[in-house]
């Protein structure tokens, strides 16, 4: 069963706080310390281990999913943008995780666009509208390139990252694990858009 916000509006209404953003069919909001048992239940499902957890790599342990949401909330404090709780705006349910998050490559350090979707809401195009979301708010933030990070038999991740206009940019280890490196280059906008608050 999709798991429903405490406290968030039906209907989402235009009053946005800081670091909140609407698409066509999601809120994205900063996380927050409630947030902790959606997180336990989003990357405990089979479904998402598969792809961010996968063999050789033990499952997600609660301690790591705590560190995960602390770690959500310090990127907020330490950089003023960071990893989004994604919102279904019709049901006012958890949706996934999303947003932007500085991770390392190969060394470098570089701003990573960290999707991944509630598995009942899959192929509905969520993830590219949170990416195409992301990318403006980088685009906002003056961020000159985005990357995503996708194993190579992620078939689905490919196709956002390519919807989304990022182009593949060779094979790197992370976490362990060969993975695929798109890019995404971002130009300025001529005018900020008007809904969106991604500080």
């Amino acid at each position: 069963m999709a798991a429903r916000i405490r406290g968030c509006r039906e209907p989402i209404g235009p009053e946005m706080a800081a670091g909140e953003l609407q698409t066509e069919r999601l809120l994205a909001r900063r996380p927050t310390p409630d947030d902790r048992a959606l997180y336990h239940a989003h990357f405990t499902r089979p479904e998402i281990e598969a792809w961010l957890r996968p063999s050789p790599l033990p499952p997600f342990s609660a301690q790591v999913i705590d560190e995960l949401v602390e770690g959500d909330q310090t990127h907020w404090q330490d950089h003023g943008f960071g990893p989004w709780v994604l919102i279904e705006h019709e049901t006012g349910a958890f949706a996934g995780r999303g947003g932007l998050a500085w991770t390392s490559v190969e060394g470098v350090a570089e701003v990573e666009l960290p999707w991944s979707i509630e598995p009942h809401l899959h192929g509905r195009g969520l993830a590219t509208e949170a990416a195409i979301a992301a990318c403006d708010c980088a685009r906002e933030l003056e961020l000159e390139q985005v990357v995503a990070l996708v194993l190579p038999a992620n078939a689905p991740s490919r196709r956002v990252a390519e919807k989304t206009g990022f182009e593949e940019d060779g094979e790197v280890i992370h976490a362990g694990l060969p993975h695929l490196l798109f890019r995404r280059r971002l130009t300025p906008p001529r005018q900020p858009p008007s809904d969106l608050r991604c500080r």
